[in-house]
């Protein structure tokens, strides 16, 4: 039996804290906007305009980070970037007219778009090294952060505690567990691009999204998702409170409902993904997720609405991790790169969601507007089985149903790897 599943458990608690780390950055920032926009001066329309920072900072550092992972490893990026990420939470709190703010949040989303990749990158790596899942659980830690974040905010807003100060505590806590959980990440074998079928290695040349029809379609899942939570963020609780009647107390426990959902779903993804497969549970979940938003829209009653979007959040869980899985282990591509074109085009779904919804509830109302992420998810269905089957020389083993005891008698070599494509064991060549 290998030894090596003992090996990466410290890179494999790094890299949870990590993802950890980050979520909780984002929504200790997050807590707090209410407060600096009103210390600011500023209006909806001018907020608007600053937190678009956080969105350009992301796109642009994420065509940006495969270059530097290629130049110091995503060990080293992840731990700076993090660090980075902890410091440019601050700024916000520094900041004294639209502009500042703006700046401060462009900083923040090119450390935050910089971590996303190259920790996502440990993530696949430590994955493959397991030879079984275990992305999803890593996600979930994200969503653990991501409550710490929104509470820790919570309590400090009702407490009247100065954003600056606020904001310079967590960052240096955070900051000191990001050095802290850093030192077992994987090196240099972590950026290495999985070997492609074939004799011949592919030739050196530049790389192109176009070359690679199955990242295209993970980056349209990755779409279809994010655009969902972008949905679910901005306009749940509007829904729930103008089309349903609840009111304004019940009404942001639709996206509590959806974010305690996908934790969930996220830790318990892991053992669903190893019994049905990859491509199973990405077209199980796209269902299971378009059903939720179909019973949040349809609902009669404000409680059906909420429960509908918790099996939205189950159902959605576990596909952004299996899209990461399945780009991080394309063969004969640099796992940071493929990762960061599938984010790149997942996050233009995030960003997009919340006016694309706003601009078509104007014209033919919400209800029919929160339909297209409902839409969406059944899109991912055909994508997930193409995605999966294009996925060529995927570094990991898709789980097959085995007689009881036949891995003891019969212990599978190393050197077997799975194929992604149909759950098979392939000879090593």
């Amino acid at each position: 039996m290998s030894h090596r599943p003992l090996h990466l458990r410290p890179a494999r608690r790094d890299v949870t804290v990590i993802f950890f780390v980050y979520g909780a950055a984002l929504a200790t920032w997050v807590s707090r906007i209410p407060l600096i926009k009103q210390e600011l001066g500023l209006d909806t329309a001018q907020l608007s305009l600053a937190l678009l920072g956080s969105p350009v900072g992301l796109i642009v550092a994420m065509q940006l980070v495969s270059g530097l992972v290629k130049r110091w490893s995503s060990a080293v990026v992840t731990r700076w970037a993090a660090v980075a990420a902890c410091l440019a939470m601050v700024l916000p709190a520094l900041a004294w007219n639209l502009g500042s703010l703006a700046a401060a949040l462009l900083c923040l989303g090119m450390s935050l778009g910089s971590l996303d990749i190259s920790m996502n990158t440990q993530g696949v790596a430590v994955e493959r090294g397991y030879d079984r899942p275990i992305m999803s659980g890593i996600h979930g830690s994200y969503s653990v952060g991501v409550i710490a974040g929104a509470a820790a905010g919570a309590v400090a807003a009702r407490a009247g505690v100065d954003p600056l100060v606020h904001f310079a505590v967590v960052a240096a806590v955070l900051a000191t567990v990001a050095l802290a959980a850093s030192r077992a990440l994987l090196g240099r074998e972590a950026d290495e691009p999985p070997e492609a079928d074939g004799d011949a290695a592919a030739p050196d040349r530049p790389l192109r999204l176009l070359g690679h029809p199955a990242l295209i379609a993970l980056g349209v899942i990755a779409f279809c998702c994010l655009f969902t939570e972008g949905a679910i963020d901005d306009w749940s609780g509007v829904y729930l409170h103008e089309v349903q009647g609840a009111s304004l107390g019940v009404a942001p426990l639709a996206a509590a409902a959806c974010g305690i959902g996908m934790a969930i779903g996220r830790f318990g993804g892991d053992a669903v993904i190893a019994r049905l497969g990859r491509p199973a549970t990405l077209s199980r979940a796209a269902l299971i997720g378009g059903t939720g938003m179909a019973i949040a829209v349809a609902a009669p009653a404000p409680a059906v609405a909420i429960a509908g979007y918790a099996v939205l959040g189950l159902g959605v869980a576990t596909i952004v991790p299996i899209a990461f899985t399945l780009a991080g282990n394309t063969a004969g591509v640099a796992p940071a790169w493929a990762i960061s074109r599938v984010t790149t085009l997942g996050y233009a779904g995030l960003f997009s969601s919340p006016p694309v919804i706003g601009l078509v509830a104007h014209q033919i109302g919400l209800t029919a507007a929160l339909a297209i992420p409902a839409g969406l998810l059944l899109l991912v269905v055909p994508l997930g089985k193409r995605s999966a089957r294009q996925s060529a020389g995927a570094a990991f083993v898709e789980p097959t149903v085995a007689p009881a005891g036949a891995m003891a008698e019969h212990p599978r070599p190393e050197s077997v790897r799975g194929d992604a494509t149909h759950g098979r064991a392939r000879r090593p060549r």
